[in-house]
């Protein structure tokens, strides 16, 4: 590896490393400011909050902002290179501005690398202690979303429909419950609404009525209220962030399976947490050479103006982002192509700003 490389990657590695250790220190500061009373409120211990909570609440900061503060890493101090005349210098050397880019690349690889391993190995353990931290000693963290429309399959031969469950009530409207026999309806049982009892720890079904259906008979039965035990609970209709948050990669990919075989309604959000995991750190790559071939060349206002662009694309990244997340949620649009929407735009992006790169 040459000099160059070497002096690079230094700078590179050493510039990211300070601006994201100074933000993680900074959201810190600002985390404890927020939480701090109910840290007190509930006699957290000194280091339950240290080792248990900020300890592992690192990765995940990290994970965070790490694609953004390589970009802003890689502008700051190629800029400043540029405005040394060492760019300049460097081109005017007979290496070409290919050449150049190798240690950012490499740089940008090892980072990719560490980002993947973080993502799905790293955080999912760190996790599990800063969730149990947070119910102790903060507050429930558990997410609870409404379901409407509701398809199950419990079993091979038995499908639940629920057109609106309240989370918070515990109750589902318009229930049905289907029986079948190779292939056939045998049975079908309905109710206006299906309440849980926490006392009971059962399902009380409120005006029902059940259909029986064997060969061309047909004997049906009713009820203002039956209590039931059925092969389900209330926690399977909330979505579980927590629950995937703990995941790792191959124990993510199997209970999305798993919930795909249930009919869940949050199988898109739990695949678009699963490739975020990848894609966000891909991007690592694509922002290093936007900001390479940016801030190579000098220019009237120097760092500042670079900074000015570097985070103008940093904005459109995150905006593009969403609007990924939230297209994939509410409409038909594949999982992996909205997560991956923001790196194939900024792909092009860089094609075209390399291409006009001080050579």
């Amino acid at each position: 590896m040459k000099k160059l490389d070497v002096y690079i990657i230094k700078k590179f590695l050493g510039t990211f490393f300070f601006i994201i250790a100074i933000f993680i220190l900074i959201t810190i500061v600002f985390d404890i400011s927020e939480k701090i009373d109910d840290f007190l409120d509930r006699e957290a211990p000194l280091k339950a909050i240290v080792f248990d909570y900020y300890c592992t609440f690192i990765p995940w900061l990290y994970s965070m902002l790490n694609a953004l503060i390589v970009f802003l890493a890689v502008i700051f101090f190629t800029s400043k290179l540029a405005s040394n005349n060492e760019i300049v210098a460097i081109l005017s050397s007979g290496i070409s501005f290919n050449r150049l880019l190798r240690p950012y690349l490499i740089s940008a690889v090892m980072l990719l690398i560490l980002s993947i391993f973080i993502n799905h190995f790293l955080i999912p353990i760190t996790n599990l202690r800063k969730l149990d931290f947070e119910n102790k000693y903060y507050h429930d963290t558990g997410h609870i979303d409404p379901g409407v429309n509701i398809h199950r399959k419990l079993k091979p031969d038995l499908f639940l429909y629920i057109s609106n469950y309240g989370v918070i009530s515990k109750t589902g409207y318009n229930f049905g419950l289907d029986q079948l026999k190779n292939g056939q309806l045998i049975s079908q049982f309905k109710a206006e609404r299906l309440v849980w009892d926490t006392t009971s720890g059962k399902w009380s079904a409120k005006n029902w009525r059940i259909r029986t259906i064997d060969g061309l008979n047909e004997t049906f039965e009713y009820g203002n209220s039956k209590d039931t035990v059925l092969s389900f609970h209330p926690a399977d209709f909330s979505d579980k962030p927590n629950l995937i948050a703990t995941m790792n990669y191959f124990e993510m990919t199997k209970f999305i399976e798993e919930e795909k075989q249930k009919g869940s309604g949050f199988v898109k959000r739990y695949e678009l947490e699963l490739h975020k995991r990848t894609a966000i750190p891909f991007s690592i790559l694509i922002l290093t050479i936007i900001g390479v071939c940016i801030s190579a060349r000098k220019i009237k206002g120097g760092l500042g103006m670079h900074l000015v662009y570097g985070i103008s694309l940093g904005l459109i990244y995150v905006f593009l982002s969403r609007v990924g997340e939230v297209f994939a949620t509410n409409t038909s649009l594949p999982s992996v192509f909205a997560v991956w929407l923001p790196n194939l735009f900024f792909s092009v992006v860089a094609y075209f700003i390399y291409r006009f790169a001080p050579k």
